[in-house]
């Protein structure tokens, strides 16, 4: 019989194996697809010679999916980074207002190719966190807000200030202290009730055919719950089928040491 400390170890090994090799794949994944990529780059810039119409759409397939491999391998990577502690939040003080403007205009573009409108409401109050992940939080949110909505839809991002009380995630209640709360709405398909609870984890998506449709990667959820949880606070989402979803962020105001 395997005593518990024996199992407890083959469980703890087998995780160590695990994360070093998906982060090896991921590393040994990233310098071909980079030179594939750039491959792809030179061949649609025609200076190999003209494509013929057909020569263009397996060409545009191909760079498809190369980005959508780029996207899940540096998702991966961003993972495997902040579950071993190798990602560390580099926190200074900013502006909440132009983190929410930076975020809007980094994804204006996709919003007009699709035909979504794009509302923002920012409210100018310091935060002591790390710009560049908040920045990556917020432009992923965006950009599924954006890829689930149709053509004349609209999504907002808005931010308020709010005491915790009154304010609750779906977890619990949380301390007396003041908060910045971020919110990002669309008009979409809306969540299934029994997604709500599992869309933050690694790998899951609403719909199976999103990878292949939406170009997603099923871990950008993930990585949004990680790096708030690295600021102290909540992220969660509420959805009415068919009506659209609303995805909460709530950050605690604290000042610097």
């Amino acid at each position: 019989m395997v005593s518990r400390n024996r199992y407890g170890h083959d469980i703890t090994e087998r995780k160590r194996l695990e994360n070093e090799f998906i982060s090896l794949v991921s590393h040994e994944l990233r310098t071909p697809l980079t030179s594939t990529m750039g491959a792809l780059d030179l061949l649609s810039s025609g200076q190999l010679g003209t494509l013929t119409e057909q020569g263009q759409k397996v060409l545009s397939i191909a760079t498809t999916n190369t980005e959508r491999l780029i996207r899940l391998v540096n998702d991966i990577l961003d993972l495997e980074r902040m579950k071993s502690g190798k990602i560390f939040t580099r926190k200074a003080k900013c502006n909440t207002a132009d983190l929410l403007i930076t975020a809007t205009e980094a994804m204006q573009a996709m919003a007009d190719k699709l035909q979504v409108r794009l509302i923002i409401n920012p409210v100018a109050v310091e935060l002591w966190a790390d710009p560049d992940r908040l920045l990556q939080t917020l432009t992923n949110l965006l950009s599924n807000a954006i890829k689930f909505s149709e053509p004349g839809d609209t999504v907002w991002i808005s931010a308020t200030l709010s005491e915790s009380k009154g304010v609750e995630s779906e977890e619990n209640q949380l301390s007396s202290l003041n908060f910045l709360l971020i919110t990002i709405q669309d008009e979409g398909r809306g969540i299934p009730e029994d997604k709500l609870q599992i869309i933050f984890e690694r790998f899951q998506q609403v719909d199976e055919e999103d990878s292949r449709n939406k170009g997603g990667t099923g871990l950008g959820l993930a990585i949004c719950r990680d790096i708030i949880q690295q600021h102290d606070g909540k992220i969660w989402v509420q959805s009415i089928l068919g009506k659209g979803s609303t995805f909460y962020v709530l950050l605690p105001l604290v000042e610097s040491q």
